[in-house]
């Protein structure tokens, strides 16, 4: 049940931020990727041009899996569940890198230096519903991604290939698919165009009637569209950063030790927001209100040529 949104602020900051909601319990951390390559599950090693920092844990003995990051050229990108929705091939294919759903995240981030690149690098590739390096499950995802541009790319994997969705108002949480969860948007604010979201979010930030967030994908979209489109542009980005965990407290999921008890039961591990701008990385567990900040640039000088976790 995650949910992302980036924003641009007036000093020309962007940011990308998720909530990272998992069903099982889970040592997330926030991790340096820094050696000169990587492994994938079915294309074998690949070299990382570009290394990243983002959250990730470990998955069987010594693989890290990633699920967010920002790398050296300011190219973001988040993964999150797209339950029901996902479509992947069955078989590799001969002439393209045949990567598994996991493998995706660390090929964006690795190997490419802004949105026009994966765009154009996109067709070269395809996406197998086979299993990672570890682990006995073939995850649904699907992927937000931005860059020091501000533009904003939604890449989602359905029945007609990978959907590259380019003017996006830059909110995505779960299933259903981006124009599904827009099209009941404009439905529920009454409104048809995005302009009229922006107007309309506005009214209702003013109004102080601001929708209430349930465990539904739907309506944490909402909530996170409303305030994105409806607030004012945020001047620096430490007040963007501040916004962000504020609108992102208001669709986790509060951890409860009860929860112990049922290992499969969803809750929001950690929040990260992703400053692309200049490669800084937030990143908060679910049980503290102590933001971790880390500089990608810093750490490189730091530790070079080798793949590290910060806590």
């Amino acid at each position: 049940m995650c949910t992302s949104l980036t924003l641009q602020t007036l000093n020309e900051h962007v940011l990308l931020a998720r909530t990272m909601d998992f069903p099982v319990k889970a040592a997330w951390k926030p991790v340096l990727i820094n050696q000169p390559s990587y492994v994938t599950a079915l294309s074998g090693t690949r070299p990382i041009k570009y290394p990243y920092i983002g959250g990730g844990r470990t998955e069987g003995t010594d693989n890290i899996l990633v699920a967010d990051g920002v790398n050296t050229q300011g190219l973001s990108c988040a993964e999150l569940m797209f339950p029901l929705k996902a479509h992947y091939l069955d078989d590799p294919v001969n002439d393209k890198l045949n990567l598994t759903p996991q493998d995706f995240l660390p090929w964006v981030l690795g190997e490419h230096a802004s949105l026009d690149e994966v765009k154009e690098d996109l067709d070269n590739i395809v996406i197998i519903g086979k299993y990672w390096m570890a682990g006995e499950e073939v995850f649904a995802f699907h992927w937000i991604l931005t860059d020091k541009s501000g533009q904003t790319l939604i890449i989602e994997p359905t029945v007609d290939g990978l959907e590259v969705i380019s003017d996006s108002i830059g909110v995505m949480t779960n299933s259903p698919t981006y124009p599904e969860h827009m099209a009941r948007l404009e439905k529920t604010l009454g409104v048809t165009n995005e302009n009229a979201l922006a107007t309309k979010s506005q009214e209702i930030i003013m109004s102080q009637d601001l929708p209430k967030a349930t465990n539904t994908p739907t309506t944490r979209f909402l909530v996170a569209a409303v305030n994105k489109l409806g607030a004012q542009e945020s001047r620096t980005q430490f007040e963007a950063r501040n916004r962000l965990f504020n609108v992102l407290d208001d669709v986790s999921i509060p951890y409860k030790p009860s929860m112990d008890d049922h290992p499969n039961f969803n809750y929001t591990h950690y929040i990260s927001v992703l400053d692309s701008s200049d490669q800084t990385y937030y990143f908060r567990y679910h049980d503290s209100d102590q933001v971790f900040s880390f500089s990608l640039p810093d750490l490189l000088s730091r530790y070079p040529s080798a793949n590290r976790f910060l806590i």
